[in-house]
């Protein structure tokens, strides 16, 4: 295996497999192959990178269109997702892909580890395609900042992969708060169950990879290191140079609504207690408050964020017999409190449950979705419907910059202010290696 940048050299049509009659180069109208649009009726030409786990059920979820193109770097674990759809073309290098098929593709599901969603999304998106791109969008927040200006300029459809924000519980949240069920919000807490993978631990012993899997293509873009045990195919999510931890994880679906609801834009301080962090991995847990000033006529709000089985203090209007789940958010204000049961806002409820009988909901006023965030994302293709609620542009590159911004705390180990201006932080010039990364030639 070559390493470094000699990687660059290695040669991407050996890496090509198809299967009789695979090569769907025709078909639809060649007006659709130039805008990447599909008419009522026909049917997108879908290519999916990172086939494995969590993106064969996104490969699933965009089935009713047309699969022409899949790909993963290890053809064993894409091997469910090849079986299923055996007409597509198989390939391990999405670059290779693109260069093969660009013209045959009109629009890409991106479901790989999360440092290889900025590289694989911003060629899909030089190609003018329209994206899926899962959470978070970016592992740094340099990254994000690319992606979005990258998506407005190609002007395409695109969608994050956090599908709580197509659900009736996120919306019904966001029209009781500005309804004013609760007063004005003064703290929002959040917290998970996870991680259910190792964090706070050093890299594991070095190990030959498996002989279906090229582990230069698998790191991409990050700083070459040998192939260690373990960190495939899920634990890569606890350390830094692949993942972005419990929070990365965890934060664009959980923090999703506090975001969307409370606008969490802009400059913030930011402090974080951990455990067990260091240069290579995530911590153990982690306790992170975001503090917001006042802002357009509302009061300052702080946010918390909890993992690693921490929680928030018990709220005293919840019942003596009820507990706090594994996941949830709560909201307070002046006047009362929301508990939203679930990670991806599923439950939303007034506490205590007589709040809640007494409560007079305001009409429904935001547009629902039908059918999920790939539905959505494919019927805006199509022209059915509105701009997905959590494209890159307005939505998702934001939520997951200020999702990001609890890893840089952690990674400082003492407080922070962000300057979203100037994206950077404020008196420490040695954090802008974390939020623009160097990048590999591979």
């Amino acid at each position: 295996m070559m390493k470094g940048n000699s990687a660059a050299r290695l040669s991407r049509r050996g890496f090509l497999t198809t299967t009789a009659g695979a090569l769907l180069a025709c078909g639809m109208p060649a007006w659709v192959r130039a805008q990447g649009v599909a008419p009522k009726g026909n049917k997108l030409r879908m290519a999916c990178i990172g086939v494995g786990g969590q993106g064969l059920n996104n490969v699933r979820n965009v089935a009713g269109e047309e699969i022409v193109a899949l790909c993963d770097v290890d053809f064993i674990r894409g091997g469910g997702a090849f079986h299923q759809f055996p007409n597509a073309v198989r390939y391990r290098d999405y670059r290779q892909m693109f260069d093969e098929m660009a013209d045959q593709i009109d629009a890409v599901v991106v479901s790989t580890p999360d440092h290889t969603h900025f590289p694989a999304a911003m060629r899909a998106l030089e190609a003018g395609k329209p994206i899926y791109v899962e959470k978070p969008l970016t592992r740094t927040i340099g990254e994000a900042r690319l992606l979005k200006e990258a998506a407005r300029k190609a002007g395409v459809v695109t969608q994050m992969g956090n599908q709580g924000h197509t659900n009736e519980g996120t919306r019904l949240v966001k029209e009781w708060i500005d309804a004013g069920a609760i007063g004005t919000v003064t703290e929002v807490h959040a917290w998970t169950n996870r991680p259910s993978w190792p964090q706070g631990i050093d890299l594991p012993a070095i190990e030959k990879p498996p002989l279906t899997l090229d582990w230069n293509l698998w790191l991409g873009t990050a700083p070459w290191d040998d192939y260690r045990r373990n960190v495939l195919p899920f634990n890569w999510r606890g350390y830094w140079n692949y993942g972005s931890g419990a929070l990365g994880d965890m934060g664009c679906h959980l923090l999703d609504a506090p975001f969307w609801v409370m606008d969490l834009r802009g400059s913030v301080k930011i402090s974080a207690e951990s455990e067990g962090g260091n240069k290579v991995a995530a911590p153990k847990w982690s306790i992170i408050n975001f503090e917001y000033p006042a802002r357009g006529g509302c009061p300052p709000l702080k946010m918390t964020w909890y993992d690693g089985g921490k929680k928030p203090p018990r709220p005293p209007e919840l019942e003596a017999e009820k507990e706090l789940p594994g996941g949830g958010t709560i909201y307070r204000g002046d006047r009362g409190v929301i508990l939203v049961t679930g990670d991806y806002s599923d439950s939303p409820r007034l506490i205590p449950e007589t709040a809640m009988k007494e409560f007079k909901r305001p009409e429904k006023t935001i547009p629902r979705v039908h059918g999920g965030p790939h539905k959505e994302w494919i019927n805006a293709i199509k022209g059915n419907g509105p701009a997905p609620g959590s494209n890159i542009v307005e939505h998702s590159a934001d939520l997951t910059e200020f999702v990001l911004l609890g890893n840089l705390a952690i990674i400082a180990g003492q407080p922070i202010e962000w300057d979203a201006e100037k994206l950077e932080v404020k008196g420490m010039p040695e954090l802008n290696s974390f939020i623009h990364p160097s990048h590999r030639i591979f």
